[in-house]
């Protein structure tokens, strides 16, 4: 989101304090039938799986996809209130699997990985035939519209054209032992386990199965070790053997344009453009399940799944800057304007306050100043658009959250905010409406 300035002249200093609004970190949370009892029924609660949610090119609107008796169904949520907007039914039993970066193209569960315009759910191409022969696993980058599959008997793994709907090519994976079964008394083999494929569509972390048998002193027994080795997917390379942790990772993330690369397993291991290890940040409770990258790079969102809350890190220094108390940690991802963090599971959703600033572009001219009327610490603030979700937050120059001024929908076109009771100080002000955001520097004097 490109950031802007408003003139220094629309923000007076008034004479009349106003109370700050509510400085909860977390704008809503609900179990995942909530949002949506205006649209279904009360039995339907005992029959209601929520399948994903995304955001809809936007901070205003989540998609939510969920089965319904087992047939897929979509519906649309206000994003600021956690309330249900209406059901998109042109996706009835065809579900949103995810967005395409082109606004207005998803991909669906039914057909599998088909292309549909949004939001009539009209579907616009789709594979002749699927699943293809000893299918067990695909993964898909809407950064690239290419798609993973993982055949077993032989194993291989295709890449498709999500364009096109063909096949690209076959990309080349570790033959350091054979797959199945492994030779008795003395073979080893690898088995599929899973895939985690960075945000950019360049490396993929792919997680096998590596299998021996040992003798106890009274009977052979099969041992099983988990083993991720690094694929480069468009240079069509086996790179090596991930040692960095023990396991498979549970994500990958990257920015859309590439490094850093994020792995999040039992703690996150931050990489640069040719995997090489910059950085653990360590991370205390269970393995992480989740992250996601604010859209500026500068911050790392995840958590332990449901078992935990969502945490925000500093990429660069592994500092943790903060810990929600609640919202869960499954499924965390940034808004497009890096303002909030949506996080669900097949039974809670919730959305999150960005208490970390983050998605500030360098300014391409200085920043207004701002100086609040010393003898009441007083702003008024304006014009502003009635009518439309305002958020006026105070951060420090690292980018760390010191007070929420306003959170609403603003009646007239001029708020009064207090600041009366912040230290003397230089601070970052943004003015967050749904299409913009506007920064000032705030010199707090004493």
């Amino acid at each position: 989101m490109k950031v802007t300035a408003l003139l220094p002249a629309v923000l007076i200093a008034a004479a009349l304090a106003a109370p700050a609004q509510d400085t909860s970190d977390v704008l809503w949370a609900k179990d995942s039938f909530s949002p949506l009892r205006a649209f279904l029924d009360s039995a339907d609660e005992w029959h209601f799986y929520q399948a994903a949610v995304h955001w809809r090119w936007n901070d205003s609107v989540l998609i939510a996809s969920d089965l319904v008796w087992g047939i897929h169904r979509v519906f649309e949520i206000d994003a600021y209130r956690g309330i249900g907007l209406r059901e998109l039914e042109g996706f009835r039993g065809k579900g949103i699997y995810a967005l395409s970066r082109d606004s207005g193209m998803v991909f669906t569960y039914q057909p599998p990985f088909a292309k549909a315009r949004y939001p009539s759910g009209e579907i616009v191409d789709s594979f002749p035939a699927w699943p293809p022969p000893g299918y067990r696993d695909a993964a898909l980058n809407p950064a690239t519209n290419h798609l993973l599959v993982w055949t077993d008997g032989p194993p291989t793994l295709w890449l498709y054209s999500l364009d096109s709907y063909q096949l690209i090519d076959t990309i080349p994976i570790p033959h350091q032992y054979p797959y199945g079964q492994p030779e008795w008394p003395d073979g080893r083999s690898y088995l599929y386990g899973d895939m985690a494929w960075s945000t950019d569509g360049r490396y993929l972390l792919l997680g096998l199965i590596e299998q021996w048998y040992v003798y106890t002193g009274r009977t052979w027994e099969l041992r099983q070790q988990p083993r991720t080795w690094l694929l480069d997917i468009p240079n069509r390379r086996v790179l090596r053997l991930i040692t960095e942790w023990y396991g498979w990772p549970d994500d990958l993330k990257s920015s859309w344009s590439g490094p850093p690369y994020i792995a999040a397993a039992d703690n996150f291991y931050v990489f640069d453009a040719q995997f090489r290890l910059l950085r653990t940040i360590p991370v205390s409770g269970s393995w992480l399940r989740s992250l996601d990258i604010s859209p500026d790079g500068k911050y790392v969102a995840g958590g332990p799944g449901s078992s935990g809350n969502t945490r925000i890190w500093e990429i660069e220094s592994g500092q943790l800057l903060h810990w929600y108390q609640r919202g869960g940690a499954s499924n965390v991802r940034y808004s497009p304007s890096g303002a909030y963090i949506k996080t669900h599971s097949e039974g809670s959703i919730a959305v999150l306050r960005n208490v970390v600033l983050s998605s500030v572009e360098e300014p391409t001219q200085p920043f207004p100043v701002l100086r609040p009327t010393p003898t009441t610490g007083t702003l008024l603030m304006g014009p502003l658009q009635p009518g439309i979700p305002t958020q006026i937050v105070l951060f420090d120059l690292r980018g760390r959250l010191v007070a929420r001024l306003y959170d609403g929908i603003p009646a007239i076109a001029t708020l009064e905010l207090s600041v009366a009771s912040l230290p003397a100080g230089t601070y970052l002000l943004r003015l967050h409406t749904d299409s913009s955001v506007h920064l000032f520097l705030l010199l707090k004097e004493q």
